[in-house]
């Protein structure tokens, strides 16, 4: 029988397990870093922008030269001038003074603030008149605003996104070093299960949990290893597993994680070393069978059989199991608000992860639960995403708003 744990108390056993997994590093182009996991902290070695600069198309000024102006009663100031795109500003500015900077433009060194050329009119006698006054600062970017010297850019065990890569090139960095990737097996496992390129006779079906798998540990930025299918015989999971173990950091074993005659999952964890298996089931729905388990200081995990259930605890669990390797806080998955559009009952003691459908409304989105059982494939791949019910709830009446975690 099960000795289930809560959901919470799984993630805590993955935290207190797996995390700070000893993953060596690489230093790779930043063209390539996209999705990465940071390993050493990037610090800035100068101040971006280097220079103050103009936010704005107008004249530098000094902004007390300004004060008072308006429409009806403009400050004249004498034209000094212009500075052009990507040229030093190597002019000083006098008082009663103005100078036109494109925006980005580099302004002297003494003037504090810019009026937008918007507020000024120019008649072409040598003066700008100033219809708006401008307090120091303003339309104005500092040296060192966007990026401080000394400042840490990305930190270690962070997940290097575009705007990263944008940060790393205005430093002029062009290599960055990076965790490798965090290599999962996939064994499949069941006398019923034969490859995609096979037709299924009588009761067989196809290998649908592989090539999921492998699909959403290569979207997660992880590098998966296929080791084939795997009759329900002791021996022969084991020999897969162990060489999986060997080549990878975790392993992910399909089907076999009940407790039935032919369920083998959990014995072959025990067989391969310890501690072995650290959770098996999890108050959960789906996904109840799910095992846990450590071999010295690598990861093994039984999915139930089902591809529904399977997907859902590959996106609660084990993407979280990867974010304790990497010593990384995933950003998570994107959220959106909806209203329930049926009632949906629960309450069954264990939280529960309801597939749902998204339709745009007039006022927002409707979450529309697909109703099904945990061995239809459909359930997921006809899903935007789920909701996270607690098992304490006894379900969701329509009309109530409710979080749906996007797939």
């Amino acid at each position: 029988m099960f000795s289930v744990k809560s959901v919470n108390e799984v993630f805590e056993i993955i935290e207190k397990n797996f995390k700070g997994y000893q993953l060596e590093c690489e230093t790779i182009e930043i063209n390539y870093a996209v999705g990465r996991i940071c390993g050493e902290s990037v610090v800035s070695a100068e101040d971006i922008p280097g220079f103050n600069r103009s936010s704005v198309d107008g004249y530098a000024v000094m902004a007390s030269d300004t004060f008072g102006s308006s429409d009806s009663c403009p400050a004249q100031l004498k034209l000094a001038g212009e500075i052009k795109m990507g040229e030093e500003a190597d002019v000083y500015l006098l008082k009663g003074e103005a100078i036109y900077v494109p925006t980005g433009g580099q302004i002297p060194r003494n003037a504090d603030a810019v009026v937008m050329i918007e507020y000024t009119d120019n008649f072409d006698d040598g003066f700008i008149y100033i219809n708006k006054s401008v307090a120091p600062g303003n339309n104005l970017v500092f040296k060192g605003d966007d990026i401080k010297s000394g400042n840490a850019v990305i930190k270690p065990g962070t997940r290097i996104r575009p705007q990263d890569i944008g940060a790393l090139a205005a430093l002029g960095v062009t290599h960055i070093s990076v965790k490798r990737r965090v290599k999962v097996g996939i064994v499949s496992t069941g006398d019923e299960i034969v490859d995609i390129k096979n037709k299924p006779e009588g009761s067989e079906v196809r290998d649908i949990n592989s090539y999921f798998l492998h699909a959403g540990i290569v979207e997660y930025g992880c590098e998966p290893v296929m080791y084939g299918i795997c009759e329900d015989d002791f021996h022969k999971i084991k020999c897969k597993v162990d060489l999986a173990l060997k080549e990878c950091d975790i392993i992910l074993i399909s089907g076999g994680s009940s407790v039935g005659l032919k369920d083998q999952t959990m014995k072959v964890i025990n067989s391969l070393g310890l501690p072995g298996v650290l959770v098996h089931g999890i108050a959960v729905k789906p996904g109840k069978p799910t095992i846990l388990g450590k071999i010295d200081h690598k990861a093994v995990v039984g999915l139930p059989g089902h591809p529904a259930a399977a997907y859902i605890v590959f996106k609660v669990f084990v993407l979280k199991l990867i974010d304790a390797f990497n010593d990384s806080k995933s950003i998570g998955s994107s959220v959106i608000r909806a209203k329930m559009a049926h009632n949906y009952p629960s309450n069954n003691g264990r939280e529960e992860f309801v597939t749902v459908r998204l339709e745009a409304s007039h006022d927002g989105f409707l979450a529309h639960p697909l109703f099904g059982k945990s061995g239809l494939i459909s359930l997921v791949s006809q899903a935007d995403g789920f909701l996270r019910i607690g098992r304490e709830c006894e379900g969701i009446e329509e009309g109530k708003d409710v979080e749906v975690i996007l797939l």
